[in-house]
């Protein structure tokens, strides 16, 4: 009996030793993918490119030798999909998984030609080779609001599979290649600034809104524009010059330059906006002087704001894995969530080749739940920004509350190329939920493949800010320093009508806001649309006068600003009028915070190479700058003195110089030889 017992006790234990086996040794193994992504024509290793298996998600990227993995797969058949911003989209279909098995493939990139897209091929996602550009032509894109934009140009420098393209200043202006690289002999200041030449960064896309010139007051003696504090513009110009490139002209908005600053308004005790005026001779032209109109808003306190309501919408597609982007906004987004509290809600959504949600409208007091929601993003796949935004604005409406702060906050780099492209297409969809009340506001990352057109154009639209974060610092200065004035809404539609007494002022010019411009038959008109002001916020607009008289007690103009409180339910407007004795000083005695404006404003115009900055140089420039900074001694003014150092070492010449031969003459006369 008892040997029988034994008996049966070996047998169960070699059954389930054979069960086990089977289980361990038997069952199907996952397997992996493994290969390498290079260019096609010359077999260069692709480094960032990213790879998405479209069955399931799973995703990988290459390293600096091109290679990547993607491991844990089950045995099966699977269709990958590549893509890198400098390259066009790879697929390769029916890669065997095999278990227990590395499956080895190789995948061959096409290199993105120079592009021109047509309105319907925009329309259609669809991008359409040209020809090479002439010298003196820059190539010429239809932009993602449909409108004609210009595209910064390309450099060749260090790249593969591309013909030598004409230099920046060459392609732009119909300079010499010698004015990018010029020897040191021909740099006329005394810093210089010894960094290696970075490439021009690819893709990157802006709109020229031209520049306005003066007009008769006897023709017309109104001036109207809608109010803009965004200071991208500046930032993105920072980002070249201290990578060692010239900004692209059309990159250039001077008022963004000149609202970067800050001039120490005081704020208004029991008004929404306080406004001030002043005068200085300008010290580029005998002819001129220079208005200076600052406006206001009031200030609160953090105990103060209204809660807030936030649905960030976050890019994650492939061309956010590149450089520092993905990285840079998660940090940015875990600067404003340390600055809220429990009367704040918090929803995210992202976006690649979908839009999913990641986070339900949280009280922001969780702070841990919401920060570690964003470790769970990984960027890679399309640029499906129309879904995203429209789950983001479903979320803003789902957790919508009258009289709070509501607002859709995008951080991108402003590709999309899926679905809806267009800025006036995506927001005619969501234009209800900002009627409503929900703004849109955008933050830009990113240098190369990036759009700032749609960017800020879907900001306008939204009533939202637009800025550009290229640093840790200047993520601090929006959503720490400035986190009132970046997400509450003091005043929508802000608009300012400057009235010119013809019998003072012979000619005005506005100085910047070509983009915010308005009919004068609209500034009353309660549908116009204008800028939006947050708490805090201050505004400054300069205009170049030419003076029939300057008689102390002569009015100059009028200034009008109207707007509507931040719940649109009420219209009002106040004027202030200009004398050509109050304020005025000659611009060697006048307050440093004026001489500030106009130097920042002259800057911006010499980057942009108007006609009206031409006669002015760099070594004059910084002359006056660093008078400035001598009085101010801040940050913000060093910094300035140092990005004009930097263009001007850059550009090698004196603005003054006429453009086209007469650069290759001046340059054969005096360093040639």
């Amino acid at each position: 009996m008892k040997r029988e017992f034994l008996i049966w006790i070996l047998l169960a234990l070699g059954l389930t030793a054979g069960v086990m086996a089977e289980l361990v040794f038997g069952a199907p193994k996952d397997g992996a993918i493994s290969g390498t992504v290079t260019e096609i024509n010359s077999g260069a290793l692709i480094e960032s490119a990213s790879i998405t298996i479209l069955s399931n998600g799973r995703q990988a990227w290459t390293d600096r030798n091109g290679r990547f993995t993607i491991s844990g797969l089950a045995p099966g058949r699977y269709d990958l999909s590549v893509e890198h911003p400098q390259f066009e989209t790879a697929e390769k279909q029916d890669v065997v998984v095999q278990a227990g098995r590395t499956a080895q493939i190789t995948i061959a990139m096409t290199r993105k030609a120079r592009l021109e897209t047509s309105d319907s091929a925009s329309q259609a996602g669809e991008i359409k080779s040209k020809a090479p550009e002439s010298a003196t032509s820059a190539p010429v894109i239809t932009d993602q609001s449909g409108e004609t934009a210009k595209r910064a140009p390309q450099t060749s420098a260090g790249q593969l599979g591309t013909e030598p393209q004409k230099s920046y200043r060459e392609t732009y202006n119909g300079a010499a290649d010698y004015l990018r690289q010029a020897p040191i002999e021909r740099r006329h200041n005394e810093y210089e600034y010894p960094e290696p030449y970075y490439p021009l960064p690819e893709d990157m896309f802006f709109r020229d809104y031209g520049t306005h010139d003066f007009v008769d007051t006897r023709r017309d003696h109104l001036s109207t524009f809608g109010l803009d504090v965004d200071d991208a513009s500046y930032t993105l110009a920072r980002s070249y010059l201290n990578d060692g490139n010239l900004p692209p002209t059309d990159a250039i908005r001077v008022e963004e330059f000149v609202n970067h600053f800050d001039y120490g308004y005081a704020s208004p005790n029991d008004s929404k906006f306080r406004v001030f005026s002043e005068m200085t001779s300008s010290p580029f032209d005998k002819r001129t002087s220079i208005l200076k109109i600052g406006i206001k808003g009031r200030e609160i306190s953090d105990w103060q704001r209204k809660p807030l309501n936030l649905t960030l919408v976050i890019d994650i597609s492939g061309s956010m894995n590149f450089g520092n982007r993905i990285d840079l906004v998660k940090q940015s987004i875990r600067m404003l969530i340390e600055q809220l509290d429990g009367n704040d809600r918090v929803g995210i959504v992202a976006y690649g080749s979908k839009a999913i949600v990641v986070l339900e409208p949280t009280f922001a007091n969780q702070k841990r739940q919401i920060i570690k929601s964003l470790g769970r993003l990984r960027a890679g796949g399309s640029t499906y920004a129309e879904a995203g935004l429209k789950l983001g604005f479903q979320m803003a409406n789902r957790q919508f509350v009258y009289g709070h702060n509501n607002v859709v906050a995008l951080a991108s780099d402003g590709v999309a190329n899926v679905g809806k492209t267009d800025a006036d297409a995506i927001m005619r969809d969501i234009k209800q939920h900002v009627k409503k009340g929900v703004t849109l506001s955008t933050f830009g990352v990113g240098m190369g493949n990036y759009n700032d057109v749609l960017l800020e154009r879907l900001a306008i639209q939204g009533n939202g800010k637009y800025a550009y974060i290229d640093t840790e610092d200047q993520a601090r200065k929006l959503f720490v320093d400035g986190l009132i004035g970046t997400l509450q809404v003091l005043a929508r539609d802000v608009k300012v009508q400057v009235d010119f007494n013809p019998n003072v002022v012979a000619q005005y010019r506005l100085i910047g806001y070509e983009n915010r411009a308005i009919a004068d038959r609209k500034f009353r008109d309660n549908r116009q649309d204008g800028g939006e002001i947050g708490a805090g916020h201050e505004v400054t607009a300069l205009y170049e006068l030419i003076l029939r008289q300057r008689k102390p007690t002569e009015k100059v103009a009028t200034i009008f600003v109207r707007w509507k409180d931040a719940d649109q339910t009420e219209v009002r407007e106040l004027a202030r009028d200009v004398t050509a004795g109050q304020g005025y000083a000659r611009f060697e005695s006048a307050r440093p915070e004026l001489r500030l404006a106009v130097v920042a404003a002259r800057f911006a115009e010499m980057l942009k190479l108007t006609e009206q900055s031409s006669r002015t140089s760099y070594t004059e420039l910084s002359r006056l700058a660093r008078s400035v900074h001598n009085q101010m001694s801040n940050e913000q003014t060093a910094e300035l003195v140092d990005l004009i150092d930097r263009a001007a070492s850059l550009s090698g010449y004196l603005s003054g110089y006429d453009r086209g031969d007469r650069y290759e003459d001046d340059y054969d006369r005096n360093y040639k030889n």
